[in-house]
């Protein structure tokens, strides 16, 4: 399709970059790391865990555990605007002693 405009070699007009169209760019903080031998199951459910709270997050790269063995740590990734309330909730999941 044509738009009848003149294209130039470079890197597209800065209007076109993160961050430079208007849109606040969203920052996201470390919550909560995983290790061990369960660190996916325990990211995943903290993940599961949050999103059932409304709580949007990302585990980057939470799978490299189990292709690379002895590589375990998995970071947990929320907005910055809930990473209190997200510190808050896997607290209780995941800090607090089970009762006997």
């Amino acid at each position: 399709m044509d738009c009848n405009v003149p294209l130039r070699p470079g890197p597209p007009p800065d209007a076109d970059q993160p961050g430079q169209s208007g849109e606040p760019q969203l920052k996201l903080v470390r919550v909560r790391i995983f290790s061990g031998p369960q660190s996916v199951m325990q990211a995943d459910l903290a993940r599961n865990i949050l999103q059932t709270e409304g709580i949007p997050c990302t585990l980057p790269g939470a799978y490299t555990g189990e292709m690379l063995p002895g590589i375990d740590i998995i970071q947990l990734f929320v907005r910055e605007s809930d990473a209190e309330r997200a510190r808050i909730i896997l607290q209780g999941y995941f800090d607090t002693p089970p009762q006997t």
